[in-house]
């Protein structure tokens, strides 16, 4: 009786020393990692979901100001001419007649030619301004100028046997591809090798 009663009093105190070491162990290590100084923190996931848009690649960037004049958004007209030492000025009057504004810059095309749409006569007009080209702004009904030179000498002496009547000018605005034609009644010279006549760039005022 004795024996067993001691038998199980050491398995007691074996249990127990067994717990008390656990939980040395357990505290040692708790000791451990709190003396590096740093907690882990418990990792967090975060999903994102982008949905595209779709006009992001396919649509143009919003314009800064307003886009250049269309032939079709404008109205031509050939002002009063006066002329100086043998060279008759016509003014070329461009009038924006869209309901939006618009901007011109450059030197038009101009030649003389049989009708609108018809052959051309001679040779187009070349560049005859020393002014550098600006930047023209035309509001709706607002109205740009250019100044077509046309030169009597030229055609009188240099041109003997290739005069002809002209009754219309055709005017590409500048970097346009389709033209505009206004009636304008005078000589001129149907030799293309002939340059005799001039146009300055485009400008606004009177």
């Amino acid at each position: 009786m004795k024996g067993m009663f001691t038998m199980r009093a050491s398995a007691i105190t074996g249990r127990r020393m067994l717990a008390v070491c656990c939980l040395t162990s357990v505290a040692s290590l708790a000791a451990a990692c709190g003396s590096s100084g740093t907690t882990a923190a418990p990792a967090k996931t975060v999903t994102v979901t982008i949905t595209p848009s779709s006009s992001s690649s396919s649509a143009p960037p919003a314009a800064s100001g307003p886009l250049q004049c269309l032939t079709t958004g404008l109205r031509l007209t050939v002002g009063a001419s006066n002329g100086a030492a043998g060279t008759i000025y016509y003014p070329l009057d461009f009038t924006n007649a869209s309901s939006s504004a618009c901007t011109m810059y450059g030197y038009p095309g101009v030649t003389f030619v049989s009708s609108p749409g018809g052959s051309q006569v001679g040779a187009p007009a070349g560049r005859g301004s020393n002014t550098a080209p600006a930047l023209v702004t035309l509001q709706p009904g607002a109205t740009a100028h250019a100044t077509l030179a046309v030169s009597d000498v030229l055609i009188g002496n240099n041109c003997l046997h290739h005069q002809v009547q002209v009754h219309w000018v055709q005017v590409y605005p500048p970097d346009q591809y389709s033209a505009l034609f206004a009636s304008l009644s005078r000589q001129g010279c149907a030799d293309r090798s002939l340059v005799t006549m001039r146009v300055s760039t485009v400008s606004s005022g009177p």
